[in-house]
């Protein structure tokens, strides 16, 4: 009897030794987050931006920690330049051209990440981390910036046209040229900075989207052509788009549990 009693406490203490030594190395962590970015679409032109959130991680393993962050984050990149033809409506504006612009997303964003290291940096004061996952984004509006040029046709028989017109930053919401959801591959590297009280990270990332973006999808269906137009056709605007970004991170842990 006394013998099966001591196996049986003898089960119990290594169960809870166990779950004990498992508390302890899982351990979970929460905190905040900037960055800065520098934003492109899958042609040239680069656009900045930031980043500010949060996360919440989980020490899986001695060399793996789970984190999401949802985190306000911009996207974007430059677009070629394009016209939108009015020569067929009545008026003394023949087209618009939109010159040189830039279109900003500001997005809620949620990626996941797999943080790994080497098991022998674990109890190091300084720990490299090689950063892997995704993320998915969710656009709450998107802007563009351009150059309005301005081409009159007021011109008539004898009497020349007004000069075209340049008006800068202008700013137009075009939300709904793209896509509101988005999914991205995530690769990076961290440094993590380990204290008493607190961990500091700092890591760079390159963030692909797959998702594609662009809803405009023929020429025409912006620039509004004919085809007896003298206008430029609006090449780059219609097509696949895929959005890309580098970007520079720095957490700070604010509890851990």
């Amino acid at each position: 009897m006394f013998n099966k009693i001591t196996r049986h406490a003898l089960a119990m203490t290594l169960v809870l030794m166990g779950v004990f030594s498992l508390q302890v190395s899982a351990q979970f962590s929460v905190g905040a987050k900037l960055g800065g970015n520098l934003n492109q679409f899958t042609q040239p032109g680069t656009t900045i931006g930031f980043s500010a959130g949060g996360y919440a991680a989980y020490k899986a393993l001695p060399f793996l920690t789970a984190k999401v962050e949802p985190q306000y984050s911009m996207q974007g990149g430059a677009r070629q330049s394009y016209y939108i033809d009015y020569s067929a409506i009545e008026g003394n504006v023949a087209a618009i051209g939109f010159i040189n612009p830039s279109v900003i997303m500001h997005n809620i964003e949620v990626p996941i990440l797999a943080e790994l290291t080497l098991p022998e940096f674990t109890d190091e004061t300084m720990i490299p981390k090689l950063i892997l996952g995704g993320s998915y984004t969710f656009m709450v509006k998107a802007t563009e910036t351009s150059t309005h040029r301005y081409i009159f046709n007021d011109g008539g028989s004898g009497v020349p046209p007004t000069p075209s017109v340049d008006v800068g930053y202008q700013r137009e919401n075009v939300t709904d040229n793209y896509t509101r959801n988005q999914f991205s591959l995530i690769v990076g590297f961290g440094m993590m900075f380990k204290t008493d009280k607190r961990d500091f990270q700092f890591d760079i990332r390159y963030r692909q989207g797959i998702t594609q973006v662009n809803l405009i999808k023929y020429p025409d269906a912006i620039n509004k052509s004919t085809s007896s137009s003298s206008f430029p056709a609006a090449n780059g605007i219609g097509g696949n788009l895929y959005t890309s970004s580098l970007s520079f991170n720095f957490s700070m842990t604010i509890f851990n549990f």
